[in-house]
C-alpha cells in the first residue's frame, strides 16, 4: 500500500497539470513520505536490499521502490492475456503504421489510488495494436492483433469530461482493452481507424483461381485445308492500309478512353495526408487521386495516382467521388 502511495505522489502526479494549492498538498505528501522512511529506517532498508537483488544484472543504479512499483504494475498489467507475444519493436521503427497518438489506457487492475488511467502513445501497425511509455521507446509494454475484435465507444467509462471519448476494444474470450482520447473527434478517428483493420483482417481471403469454362464441346480433329491460310495471306498483303482521319481519330480516342474510365477507382481526400516516405503520396483534403492498384489492401493501403505522381495512399484517408 505505501508503495501506491508513494508511485501515485511521485509518479503519476508529476506528469498532471495541477493547480498552485494542488502541488502545495503533493510536496507536503512527498515531505510526509520523506519523514516516514527517515522514522523507519530498517523497515525500507530491508526493501532496499530486496531490490538490489532483483537487479543484480542491471547496468544502472538500483532503481528506488517508486520505479520498482511502477514497473511491477505494467510488467502484470501489460502482459498478454492470449498468450501470444510479438518480437520487441522500437516505436520509430515501426513500419506501415496507420494511426498513432497519445491516449490514456485503462489499466487491467487499477487501485483506488489513482492507477486507473494511464498515459500511453499508441500506433496501429498493419494488423496489430501498439502501446509504449512514449514515442521514444525502444520497446514495446504491449500488443495485440486486432484480427478477432470489435470496437465501439463507451461513454460509462469515465464520469469526468473525458466521459465521451472514451471506446473499448473486446472479443470473445479475450482481453478488454479500454482507452480514452483527448477529444470526442480523436477518439471517433480511432473507432472508424481500427473498424478499417478489422474489416480488412475478417475479408483477407485468398480468392482460388477460376477454371476456364469450355462449352464448346468436342473439336474436331480432321486437318485444316494449308490453302486457306495462303488466301488470307494475299488478301492482306494486296490491301493497302487507309490512313484515318483526323476527325476519325479525335472519335475513336474520346469513345476508347470513356469507356475505358472506371469512376469506381476514382477517389478524393478525406483529411489531409503527409507522406513520410519518398513512395506516399502526399494530398489535402478534396484532392482527385485515381486508384490502380488494391495490392496491399490487407495493409491498409493502396497505389494511387495524382497529378501525374504514383504512389501509397492510405485508404483510412480517402473516401469514394462517385457513388455508382
Amino acid at each position: 500500500l505505501y508503495l501506491e502511495v508513494e508511485t501515485f505522489v511521485f509518479q503519476t502526479l508529476k506528469g498532471e497539470n495541477l493547480s498552485k494549492k494542488a502541488k502545495e498538498r503533493r510536496e507536503d505528501l512527498l515531505k510526509k513520505i520523506k519523514d516516514v522512511k527517515a522514522s523507519y529506517p530498517h523497515e525500507f532498508a530491508e526493501k532496499g536490499l530486496e531490490d538490489e537483488e532483483e537487479s543484480e544484472n542491471s547496468l544502472s543504479s538500483p532503481p528506488d521502490s517508486v520505479s520498482i512499483a511502477s514497473d511491477r504494475y505494467d510488467k502484470e498489467d501489460e502482459a498478454p492475456s492470449d498468450g501470444n507475444q510479438f518480437s520487441p519493436v522500437a516505436a520509430q521503427d515501426l513500419q506501415f503504421v496507420l494511426k498513432a497518438g497519445y491516449l490514456e489506457k485503462r489499466r487491467k487492475d487499477h487501485s483506488f489510488l489513482g492507477f486507473e488511467w494511464q498515459k500511453r502513445w499508441c500506433a496501429i501497425s498493419k494488423t496489430v495494436f501498439y502501446y509504449y511509455g512514449s514515442d521514444k521507446d525502444k520497446q514495446q509494454k504491449g500488443e495485440f492483433a486486432l484480427e478477432g475484435y470489435t470496437i465501439r465507444m463507451n461513454n460509462s467509462l469515465r464520469k469526468d469530461a473525458k466521459k465521451d471519448c472514451c471506446f473499448e476494444i473486446s472479443a470473445p474470450d479475450k482481453r478488454i482493452y479500454q482507452f480514452a482520447a483527448a477529444t470526442p473527434k480523436e477518439a471517433e478517428e480511432w473507432v472508424q481507424q481500427v473498424k478499417f483493420v478489422i474489416q480488412d483482417t475478417g475479408s483477407n481471403i485468398i480468392p482460388e483461381e477460376e477454371e476456364e469454362y469450355d462449352d464448346v464441346g468436342q473439336v474436331n480433329s480432321e486437318p485444316v485445308d494449308d490453302s486457306i491460310y495462303e488466301e488470307v495471306k494475299e488478301e492482306l498483303l494486296s490491301s493497302e492500309p487507309e490512313v484515318p482521319s483526323e476527325e476519325s481519330q479525335e472519335q475513336i480516342t474520346t469513345v476508347s478512353d470513356s469507356e475505358n474510365t472506371d469512376y469506381a477507382n476514382f477517389y478524393q481526400g478525406l483529411w489531409d495526408c503527409t507522406g513520410d516516405e519518398p513512395d506516399e503520396l502526399t494530398f489535402k483534403r478534396g484532392d482527385v487521386i485515381y486508384i490502380i492498384s488494391k495490392e496491399y489492401n490487407r495493409f491498409g493501403w493502396w497505389v494511387g495516382e495524382m497529378k501525374g505522381t504514383i504512389g501509397l495512399v492510405p485508404k483510412a484517408y480517402i473516401m469514394e467521388m462517385y457513388d455508382i
